[in-house]
């Protein structure tokens, strides 16, 4: 049986589809993780495919298939990246890598897609998550709760590429992609919940959202709309996306996901976007499209990355990036310049916080239109850090504040030892004073 053209590529999925002689039947792949190895495997050898699956060949989930595009690839890094993903599954649209990547393994951006031996070197356990509010709207895996104002549903688990540098690698998140039935079963705590008229926004995230079937964030507009009938004042919907950048063509030709987008109607879209090169003219019309499907209220459009050394941690490079964007029909202001995680960045981008200050202030000699904000991701909440900010040494840590005033002992170095307990690299938060881990 021919494979049948299908609008959205987003696997791993609850429902896919067997191919036999009796014709196509649901079936359940249920609990597939975004870097399970298993997937590749499961669907070329049982003869799977997700019921919203990509076009053949648009995802790259082999060597063999990369080699065949990136043909500098030698035989001993051919060797290092099997043996990487043997642990740590990889998958790269074919679009990026043809569109963004060069065919050079000098490519700064290779590490950023490609699978390397520096990641095995993150042995810990990704901690971002292990702060939440005592007294959240929702209490479910799904829900992540750090402030009174705002929560984040991880709507997926999927993504169209993989970061290599992803803080959630080495986290066991809630697999999958999000049922009807755990919407409704969130929504109805939401709907029930006192603390509910507090929360202003919540963040669509995964995972990647625009992964997720239509019929899915359909659902989710349904629900927000029901939830926002109860509550004093809207509470708007955010999505985090890098799928513009990874795979455009999935927005570009998926009428199902276009039209819950529609409904959905979000007040903002965070792009997730790392160097210039990943500007491309089908991110600006990918981009065009997201923004007209807010008809006479368009989404905000703004973007985001991480800082990384020998990849875009440059003054310069960075106002190239947010030029490209401006070139674009749609608006897109900077947001979040974000210093690297602690988890997952790779060993070779790591910078100290006074490295990613001095990026800052040199960003910062712009109209205020163009100038991010220096955020530092902690366990605790997000700490923003002026361009002039003094960070005194404290004995080995800077002391900082989260936006909600939290206090935060963070590293003054760059560089951690993977073998040291995950309690004490590279943070040190505390409550009150009280130290908190």
């Amino acid at each position: 049986m021919a494979r049948r053209p299908l609008p959205l590529p987003a696997w791993p999925l609850t429902i896919a589809t067997a191919r036999g002689s009796g014709g196509d039947k649901p079936i359940e792949i249920n609990r597939l993780r975004r870097y399970d190895c298993r997937v590749p495997d499961l669907v070329r050898k049982q003869g799977y495919m997700p019921a919203t699956a990509a076009m053949p060949g648009e995802l790259i989930t082999s060597l063999e298939e990369l080699r065949a595009v990136l043909t500098r690839i030698d035989a001993t890094q051919a060797e290092e990246i099997e043996r990487v993903a043997s642990r740590y599954a990889f998958r790269v649209p074919r679009f990026y890598v043809e569109n963004v990547l060069r065919n050079d393994p000098a490519d700064p951006l290779w590490p950023l897609a490609i699978p390397g031996q520096v990641e095995l070197q993150d042995a810990g356990e990704e901690r971002w998550d292990a702060f939440q509010l005592p007294r959240r709207v929702v209490d479910h895996p799904r829900w992540i709760q750090k402030y009174r104002y705002e929560a984040l549903l991880r709507v997926t688990d999927f993504c169209s590429g993989l970061c290599r540098y992803c803080y959630l690698k080495n986290r066991d998140v809630a697999p999958g992609c999000i049922s009807h039935g755990e919407i409704d079963e969130i929504f109805d705590a939401a709907e029930q919940s006192p603390q509910r008229g507090e929360l202003r926004e919540l963040i669509l995230s995964g995972g990647d959202p625009l992964a997720a079937p239509g019929a899915i964030l359909g659902h989710f507009a349904e629900r927000i709309d029901r939830l926002n009938r109860t509550v004093p004042r809207r509470i708007t919907v955010c999505i985090h996306t890098r799928d513009p950048v990874w795979y455009p063509g999935r927005i570009l030709q998926s009428a199902a996901l276009r039209e819950a987008l529609r409904r959905l109607a979000p007040s903002s879209y965070i792009l997730h976007v790392v160097h210039p090169r990943e500007v491309t003219p089908q991110l600006h019309a990918a981009l065009q499209l997201l923004s007209e499907l807010g008809g006479a209220r368009r989404p905000l459009m703004l973007t985001q990355h991480p800082l990384f050394r020998g990849v875009n941690a440059d003054a310069a490079i960075i106002t190239d990036l947010y030029d490209r964007l401006d070139s674009g029909p749609v608006v897109v202001k900077p947001y979040y310049l974000i210093h690297p995680f602690p988890d997952g960045t790779l060993p070779q981008h790591r910078l100290t916080l006074r490295e990613s200050q001095r990026i800052l202030r040199e960003l910062a000699a712009a109209p205020g239109t163009r100038v991010p904000l220096l955020t530092v991701p902690t366990p605790m909440g997000k700490c923003v850090i002026g361009p002039y900010d003094p960070l005194p040494d404290e004995g080995g840590y800077h002391l900082l504040h989260t936006k909600d005033g939290v206090p935060v002992r963070y590293s003054t170095g760059r560089v951690y030892n993977p073998h040291e307990s995950r309690l004490s690299i590279p943070l040190a938060p505390t409550i009150n004073g009280v130290e908190f881990g």
